[in-house]
């Protein structure tokens, strides 16, 4: 895959994201408006949920499926009974699951994470199968980034959002269906992508089931069960731990600060998904090509310069656009935008592992460092709020990634330029700009953070000339 291939991804999921997330970001002054803070809690308590659901039943095998399909893209009779047995099992095991789950003993259990009555028994169901659902779609869409087939994927993710915000919108606005509407619309929007994507996915199906197939994909894909289930805690649990403890007006206000913060992972996703197919190419025939480390530094700067736009002007915009009952919310926005900075750092440094099929130490680290966020929480949160909540995800995101580049130094002899990283990254969280972060809304002090904005642009583009390659970017996706 050539780096125009590389960029041309990146744009075309880019664009189709950006679309995505800024009509999410237009469609929240309105959403604000038609639940409260509590109505819009019980939606960020139960996102967690079938977030979680979704990678638990995928089981890991977009991974694995994602690797095979270099090996088997040229005979559709290995690749289509590949994809057959791993995706018969996955659809079994989702109707197992939901028959247990919501059966009166699988309730009990889930009332000891979350007081059900909290949340409603009726869109605790609706969540799991938005889970089971997810699970399915994850498949398909993993297939068609790395079959490249770019257009389908972005369609899809565009159409799925209309779908689901009208959906929302209606039964919100003219039925008063609260939470509940709001889960509905995301439903729908999931359903649209399993029709329009899963369905055809399915025509690279060939009906002979291989055990063996089964067998070696479970291996390289079911360590990310525990991965990604502590993953998910690293990002949720506080939810989850600010729902059991606080109102859920807190949880309302912190969980539309996270939705704010992971507009930023809207760069991460599109650049690490058309990035994949090419490391594996680079890295296949050079374990130390420089390329490898100096991407990382690129996709890091370009990282930070959007985040900044949220850290510095964020707080503006929110109180501008939102409702006085949801202005709490900067005071988490910045730090939450920090900590997915180093979220893109933990995906773009996850693929050395993927690729030398060191998965088992995936789940051990993840496992550690899921128990540490949680602990902090759970200990602190009802002693000292909904910040803890903040510091225990950037401080658990530092430790990971920390201990992934010893791994990657000391087993793969592959080192980066660990202070220039550590510096990138120092932009979006020291003393001048939390100082700046916290000015109260003027003229002069968006003066003071244009400055800083500024300031580091000249930075990051004398460093890397990042600018021109996102006007780059733009041009090839105009092409």
């Amino acid at each position: 895959m050539s780096n125009r291939e590389l960029w041309k991804g990146t744009a075309i999921y880019t664009f189709s994201n950006i679309l995505v997330k800024a009509g999410s970001i237009l469609f929240l002054p309105i959403l604000t408006r038609l639940l409260n803070p509590a109505e819009y809690g019980i939606v960020g308590l139960l996102s967690p949920i079938f977030q979680i659901i979704t990678i638990v039943l995928v089981f890991g095998l977009y991974i694995p499926q994602t690797r095979e399909y270099s090996f088997f893209k040229d005979d559709k009779e290995k690749l289509g009974s590949y994809l057959f047995s791993i995706n018969i099992f996955l659809i079994i095991i989702g109707i197992i699951f939901y028959i247990i789950s919501t059966s009166s003993f699988g309730l009990k259990l889930w009332d000891r994470l979350f007081d059900i009555n909290k949340v409603g028994v009726v869109n605790l169901k609706l969540t799991i199968i938005i889970g089971i659902i997810g699970s399915l779609n994850l498949m398909a869409n993993t297939f068609f980034q790395i079959k490249k087939v770019y257009k389908k994927v972005a369609i899809s993710s565009i159409i799925s959002f209309v779908i689901n915000i009208l959906i929302s919108f209606y039964l919100i606005k003219y039925y008063s269906f609260g939470a509940q509407g709001r889960i509905l619309g995301i439903m729908s929007g999931m359903l649209f992508v399993f029709l329009f994507q899963y369905l055809s996915y399915t025509k690279e199906f060939k009906l002979k089931f291989n055990y063996n197939y089964l067998k070696e994909a479970f291996i390289m894909g079911t360590p990310m069960i525990l991965t990604g289930i502590m993953g998910n805690i690293i990002n949720y649990s506080d939810r989850i731990v600010l729902g059991k403890y606080l109102d859920l007006e807190v949880v309302g206000v912190y969980s539309l600060a996270y939705t704010g913060g992971m507009v930023l992972t809207v760069f991460i996703t599109s650049y690490i998904n058309s990035w994949t197919p090419n490391f594996y190419e680079i890295i296949k025939s050079n374990k130390r090509d420089k390329r490898l480390s100096f991407n990382l530094e690129i996709f890091t700067a370009i990282l930070v310069f959007i985040a900044l736009i949220g850290q510095l002007f964020g707080k503006e915009i929110i109180y501008f656009i939102l409702p006085n009952s949801y202005l709490d919310t900067v005071k988490y926005l910045p730090y939450i935008i920090s900590a997915m900075v180093l979220q893109g750092f933990y995906q773009y440094l996850v693929l050395f592992l993927h690729y030398n099929k060191d998965s088992k130490y995936t789940p051990v680290i993840t496992f550690a460092i899921g128990l540490l966020n949680l602990g902090i929480n759970i200990i602190l949160v009802p002693k000292y709020g909904a910040m803890v909540a903040v510091w225990s995800t950037i401080i658990s995101f530092i430790i990971n990634i920390l201990i992934y580049f010893w791994i990657i130094k000391f087993k793969y002899k592959i080192k980066f330029r660990y202070f220039k990283l550590i510096f990138i990254y120092l932009l979006t969280l020291n003393p001048l700009i939390i100082f700046l972060f916290k000015l109260e809304v003027s003229l002069i002090g968006i003066f003071y953070k244009f400055m800083y904005f500024i300031f580091v642009g000249l930075i990051l583009n004398y460093q890397f000339d990042f600018l021109s390659k996102l006007l780059n970017i733009l041009r090839r996706r105009e092409c």
